[in-house]
């Protein structure tokens, strides 16, 4: 008989503040050093605040979404020092900023993964295993999906295009051929939304926009995604800019993209997906729970929905996959995934492979 682990480990579980006032200090230092956490007051709901002694801070992280508030000095250092991110997100899930814990230092590490990059030969096998990792989930999802809905011609569609990923050569080939793909899926997936949540797809502007209640969901998910990726990749050693699939020389909106994060998500955005879409369809999400602010027409979230749906994404990430013979969360899995890329980088006989593990699809219920 395989003896089965458990794996303990800080799970996704971040802590959200919002508001105006929020504020992270900590408190008696002599005697407690106490995080003391005040969440922003918004609408009719008032400040509340938490305090946390070290060593004993149950979320994985803080996210603040906001600019009204500060953080102390004394915060900052407790934070680095209890290995605790901290990530300033705007109200359309776009990362701000971020504290995060002391990365290692692995110089060789990030010279492997800069010629690696570089190098077409090296590059492209490596790119190519982040969008095989997103396809075959693709692929899973829409299986799932189809169990309920009619999508036998979606899920055949898309694996026969999947198989063209054989016989790529270069980063560009693979690319079009996971937005091909990417087209069909969202096409399938709006199918099964309601029509007056006018959601027609991801494609170039609406993404950023926000300018349909899903597109607003997918992208705040994704927001909080990308800072468990981050997480992995600072903890791991790699470089955060030097990617793969994506181009590491390019600039958004005048910041350095952190290409190789958004590489590392494309196998897991499933978990967003997957999340929004059962939300929607089952009415724990609807129009009414996002309004629109001053005159670009881009929705937010109201608050009690927003952590609505950040308690679901929550289990979500919280549901275990046998991986390695252990049961582990997905936050684990991305973390061992981000290690075995660093493996691979330093010895490229080592292999790579983001289809595995595969995850057992369930509805995910809103708890109490």
């Amino acid at each position: 008989m395989v003896n089965v682990q458990v794996k303990r480990e800080r799970a996704f579980n971040p802590l959200h503040l919002s508001g105006f006032g929020v504020k992270i200090t900590v408190q008696d230092l002599k005697h407690t050093s106490a995080l003391r956490v005040t969440n922003g007051r918004e609408d009719d709901r008032q400040s509340i605040s938490y305090a946390f002694r070290p060593r004993r801070f149950p979320f994985s992280s803080i996210v603040v979404e906001g600019h009204s508030g500060y953080v102390s000095l004394d915060a900052f250092h407790w934070l680095a020092s209890n290995k605790i991110p901290l990530f300033l997100m705007k109200y359309n899930g776009a990362l701000v900023s971020s504290l995060l814990p002391k990365s290692p230092s692995k110089p060789e590490l990030r010279s492997a993964q800069w010629q690696a990059a570089n190098d077409p030969k090296t590059c492209f096998p490596i790119a190519r295993a982040f969008v095989q990792g997103k396809v075959a989930r693709t692929i899973q999802v829409l299986d799932y999906l189809s169990e309920l809905h009619d999508l036998t011609r979606e899920v055949q569609t898309v694996a026969e295009q999947s198989l063209k990923l054989d016989y790529a050569t270069t980063v560009r080939e693979a690319s079009i051929i996971e937005a091909q793909i990417a087209n069909r899926y969202w096409w399938a997936l709006a199918r099964l939304l309601p029509n007056h949540l006018s959601f027609d797809g991801r494609q170039s502007g609406r993404m950023r926009n926000s300018s349909d209640p899903v597109n607003a969901s997918l992208n705040y998910g994704y927001g909080l995604l990308e800072g468990e990726c981050m997480k992995a990749v600072s903890y791991i050693g790699l470089e955060s800019t030097v990617g793969f699939l994506h181009n590491f020389t390019a600039r958004s909106h005048g910041h350095i993209k952190h290409a190789l994060v958004y590489d590392l998500m494309e196998p897991y955005r499933w978990l967003v997906d997957l999340t929004v879409l059962e939300m929607f369809t089952s009415s724990q999400l609807d129009i009414r729970d996002f309004y629109f602010t001053g005159d670009d027409y881009t929705y937010r979230f109201e608050h009690d929905a927003k952590l609505r749906f950040i308690r679901q994404l929550v289990e979500r990430f919280k549901k275990r996959v046998m991986y390695d013979r252990e049961l582990c969360s997905w936050s684990t899995v991305i973390q061992d995934k981000t290690r075995q890329l660093a493996n691979h980088l330093s010895d490229p006989t080592r292999p790579i492979d983001f289809t595995d593990p595969a995850p057992i699809l369930e509805r995910i219920m809103e708890t109490a």
